[in-house]
């Protein structure tokens, strides 16, 4: 952490900011930094939350009171209300909320009328602390705790008047106790993305109620409260929430804020984010600078968030995954978008907050033991938006880092369920899978953004193969590996990019329609250019489709001198991410979303790590503010701290381009030194002396004291510390372009990737029994569809396929359980294999097997370097049934 004489010396030297000195890193912090945003244009899209890092609750001013998306805009002048609030996103909405509004000389319940005029100047919007003084003389602050907060209202009349609303009248309810000075109740307001847990409230003032009054004619539940009071007088609310019932609200008032004092209370919300804050120290960094470090770190730490409570010394909690919200024991955990998060926050939380990270992990498992999936977007339950499953990289990314305290077996399940099943609802698992396992890419004729499902699958798919081989699973990680090279499925060289390809094989476009700058279609928000080196999982691979090492720097190259025009293709209309994109001003590379955030590292892969070093630096430069006087902060969507996050990672030097594997690539440190205090008591020191605008090449790297050539670190080199000493200059140089300086990758040499596929494709079937008269005959067994079947009336079945073309080596095989009955799911099977259909050859037996799912596809490794012209499975035994069913079969070779 900083020492008490590091910290006296940032007091002395700091300027002041809303009017005290700048002593602690929360001090930096600016909360409504990206708050100048809305529908039409991000810069964060962001609200002023005051919280506890990972809190249950978040607290903020609401500009807007009838909306639950963008609630705060910075431009304009009055409060209208603050609340409780719950939301990852403007897009997801809030829930769960309701607002607070005090009032003087007399009391408005109509929202649009009851605003409070302020000024900036009069607003401190810290992590821990947020007070505005309104221009009537009335001030609010809150301090907040883990599921509550400490509130001080300083009334400036006699007459005063707190106001508490729900969102609607049919979703809420309100009881003031007068005599003991609480009110309580609950709001029960959902999003459009499903149900969540009624959300109780506890509330306890310091002064007595002079009067109440429910109001009628609102279009919310209202009630307010009078105080007497003298000019000048602080009247101090406690208040607490629950997601269980009124009297665990109460419990958590009683557990977290008691009879503490509101300073108190503030002071250990500062507590709290310093010790995370403090984490990082920096020297070399301006006033400014500072603001954005620290600000940034606050983003990072403020998602996901808690959602479990302390019942009498147990975790429990509502579970928001499993219908009807029934009462569980343990942690649980919600409020993440695992598209944007899984780049660099779940990394960041690895290396710095591992035990938390672990933690954190394990209540998303418990969703998935919940609900039977790992929700994509949480917020609270299951979404259906984003493209991929990116628990499965962050899950095995964690694991391999060294993070243990999670369910690692339930982890996995929930990592094979998402890779390995088809789900008919759309909220949960990958969509097309139905077709897309045996494709080996996702079609676009049959899913929208098709491209984007694929390569985030392949990653993910890269992600359970680098577990499965920890974990001793060898078949999974050999069938996952191989299927994480499925990339070039979708790359088109006559147009030199990843495409959207149909069902039939033929992509979506001609060659001459195609346009690598059209948005949408087989894209997530995005276009060609912004996924054309989505597989770091295997640069080396990737390179080797354009053409070599020097092709893909060429290709990055190319990227950012584009032309920075866009097409709104499939969109029909100009959507915020194209004008962000368009304003980040560097060609068609779009810093202002995700999808994009690997690819100036890529340069490591291509041998010309100088470009990474040298565009970062206009990155870190050009696309964070600080926000102070204006809102802004960033370019885009600043979704659960992920655009935060790449900025910590690449001002500390390095990045985690390839998740799934336990490096970092190399970039180049921003400030002169960067100290990293690790979890485990030790530090790693980042020195980087002569650093700035100029010098912002790499000259030379040493580790620890050795000369370091690689442009990229293993994650055992730093998170045991040390120092990594950094010379820099004004020129590029050849430091780590050499061939044995680049990072690992699936593919070695020079060729493109081969991996194994489904050597089943045009040839004869048969089989000893099918019901081929109902459509679940023998060649629905190979049709590379999960939804029709091959189904016998036998236990004992065979299904025999001849290939065409010519003998092939068969590598590996999967079977694939159909849609009903798991009783007639085979247990015991032989793979035979022949050349003249006479003289059968067993390649592999299996006995006791299972399928936990319905259209799960399991796949099965062969010990065989023979080619065989015909393959036959032998069903031995079912699960008790006398009828066999098999959904599909893939013979995966060459």
């Amino acid at each position: 952490m900083i020492s008490s004489k590091k910290m006296l010396g940032v007091l002395l030297l700091c300027p002041l900011w809303a009017g005290e000195a700048l002593a602690l890193p929360s001090d930096y912090v600016n909360t409504l930094r990206g708050s100048n945003s809305g529908g039409g244009y991000s810069r964060g899209n962001t609200f002023p939350a005051t919280a506890v890092p990972f809190g249950f609750n978040f607290w903020t001013p609401m500009t807007d009171a009838n909306s639950t998306s963008w609630i705060y805009d910075y431009n304009r002048s009055a409060i209208q209300a603050f609340t409780i609030s719950h939301m990852p996103s403007p897009w997801m909405g809030d829930r769960q909320t309701f607002q607070v509004m005090p009032q003087t000389g007399s009391v408005t319940a109509d929202r649009a009328s009851r605003g409070g005029a302020f000024s900036h100047a009069n607003e401190i919007s810290r992590a821990h602390y947020y007070s505005v003084r309104f221009n009537n003389g009335l001030q609010t602050e809150i301090a907040p705790t883990d599921h509550g907060a400490s509130w001080r209202f300083t009334f400036p009349s006699t007459s005063s008047y707190v106001l508490f609303d729900t969102v609607d009248g049919k979703s809420g309810s309100l009881t003031v106790d007068q005599a003991n000075g609480v009110v309580s109740g609950y709001t029960d307001h959902s999003t459009g993305w499903g149900p969540a847990p009624r959300m109780y409230f506890y509330a306890r003032f310091s002064k007595a109620i002079a009067e109440t009054q429910k109001v009628t004619g609102q279009r919310a539940v209202t009630s307010w409260v009078r105080f007497s009071t003298a000019p000048g007088e602080k009247v101090t609310m406690a208040i607490a929430t629950s997601f269980l019932s009124v009297a665990q609200a109460q419990d958590n008032l009683a557990q977290e804020i008691g009879s503490k004092s509101f300073d108190t209370v503030k002071q250990e919300a500062q507590n709290a984010w310093d010790a995370l804050l403090g984490k990082i120290e920096v020297e070399g960094a301006t006033e400014d600078q500072k603001t954005i470090l620290y600000s940034n770190m606050y983003r990072t730490f403020l998602y996901p968030n808690s959602a479990w409570e302390n019942v009498g010394g147990t975790p429990r909690y509502a579970s928001p995954y499993a219908s009807g919200h029934p009462v569980k024991t343990g942690k649980v955990y919600v409020n993440n978008g695992f598209w944007d998060t899984y780049r660099t926050t779940w990394p960041y939380y690895s290396l710095l907050i591992p035990t938390r990270a672990g933690e954190m992990i394990d209540g998303f498992v418990n969703g998935y033991k919940d609900g039977g999936w790992v929700t994509r977007w949480s917020a609270p339950g299951y979404a259906n938006i984003m493209v991929g499953t990116n628990s499965d990289v962050i899950f095995a990314d964690a694991y391999l880092k060294g993070v243990r305290n999670f369910d690692v077996a339930a982890a996995y399940d929930s990592m094979l369920r998402n890779a390995a099943t088809y789900s008919s609802d759309p909220a949960r698992g990958r969509k097309g899978m139905d077709r897309s396992i045996f494709l080996g890419y996702t079609p676009q004729d049959r899913v929208g953004e098709s491209t984007s499902w694929s390569l985030e699958g392949y990653l993910n798919d890269f992600g359970i193969g680098q577990l499965a081989q920890a974990l001793g699973k060898t078949e999974d990680a050999q069938y996952f590996l191989n299927r994480s090279l499925n990339y070039v499925n979708l790359f088109s060289p006559s147009v030199g990019f990843f495409r959207g390809k149909n069902t039939n094989g033929t992509w979506r476009t001609s060659d001459a329609d195609f346009k690598a700058n059209r948005w949408g279609c087989e894209y997530t928000e995005g276009n060609a250019w912004h996924y054309s080196v989505l597989a770091p999982q295997d640069g080396q691979g990737l390179a080797n489709l354009y053409s070599g090492r020097s092709g893909l720097a060429n290709k990055l190259d190319a990227l950012f001198s584009a032309a920075r025009d866009y097409d709104v293709g499939c969109y029909g209309g100009v959507i915020h991410e194209m004008v962000e994109a368009y304003d980040v001003n560097m060609g068609q590379y779009g810093h202002s979303n995700q999808p994009a955030h690997h690819t100036l590292y890529m340069y490591n892969y291509a041998g010309t790590p100088w470009r990474t070093q040298q565009r970062v630096r206009d990155v870190l430069n050009t696309q964070y503010k600080s926000g102070l006087g204006n809102g802004h902060g960033y370019l885009g969507d600043e979704d659960n701290g992920e655009l935060s996050a790449w900025y910590l990672f690449s001002a500390m030097g390095f990045y985690p381009v390839s998740m799934g594997r336990p490096e970092y690539a190399v970039g180049a440190p921003y400030f002169t030194k960067m100290t990293v205090h690790l979890e485990n008591g030790k530090d790693l020191v980042i020195n980087a002396p002569n650093v700035s605008d100029t010098n912002r090449y790499i000259q030379g790297v040493s580790l620890n004291g050795q000369a370091y050539t690689r442009n990229y670190l293993p994650h055992s080199a730093l998170v045991n510390g040390g120092t990594l000493d950094f010379t820099m200059g004004a020129s590029a140089t050849t430091w780590g372009s050499g061939a044995s300086d680049i990072p690992p990758s699936l593919t070695t040499g020079s060729a493109a990737p081969q991996p194994l596929a489904d050597v089943a494709k045009g040839g004869t079937i048969s089989a000893s029994a099918d019901n081929a008269g109902s459509g679940e005959g023998a060649a629905q067994g190979f049709d590379d569809d999960s939804l029709t079947k091959w189904l016998a009336f036998q236990s004992t079945p065979w299904i025999r396929y001849q290939l065409s073309g010519g003998a092939k080596t068969v590598k590996m095989y999967t079977l694939t359980s159909a849609n009903d009955f798991p009783g007639r799911d085979p247990r015991s099977w032989s793979l035979q294999a022949s050349n003249d259909g006479s003289t059968w050859v067993t390649l592999d037996t299996r006995t006791g097997q299972d399928f936990p799912w319905r259209y799960q596809t399991r796949a099965f490794a062969v010990n065989n370097n023979t080619a065989y012209s015909q393959y036959r499975l032998q069903i031995n035994e079912t699960h008790g049934d006398s009828i066999t069913q098999l959904a599909e079969i893939e013979l995966l070779g060459r």
